[in-house]
């Protein structure tokens, strides 16, 4: 069983690691017209999976 746990680990990591690139990039070229110390990330994610 652990040897099935440390897969899922490794493809969710390898995932994870495919996707990063894209993840920082969009982050990093969004501009604000003025600074923010709050931000919403994701706003419905959670309301979908909930409801």
């Amino acid at each position: 069983m652990a040897y099935k746990e440390a897969a899922f680990d490794d493809a969710e990591y390898k995932i994870w690691k495919k996707n990063t690139p894209f993840l920082y990039d969009l982050v990093m070229t969004h501009a604000l017209e003025w600074p923010s110390l709050t931000t919403q990330w994701l706003p419905n994610a959670l309301w979908r999976k909930w409801h």
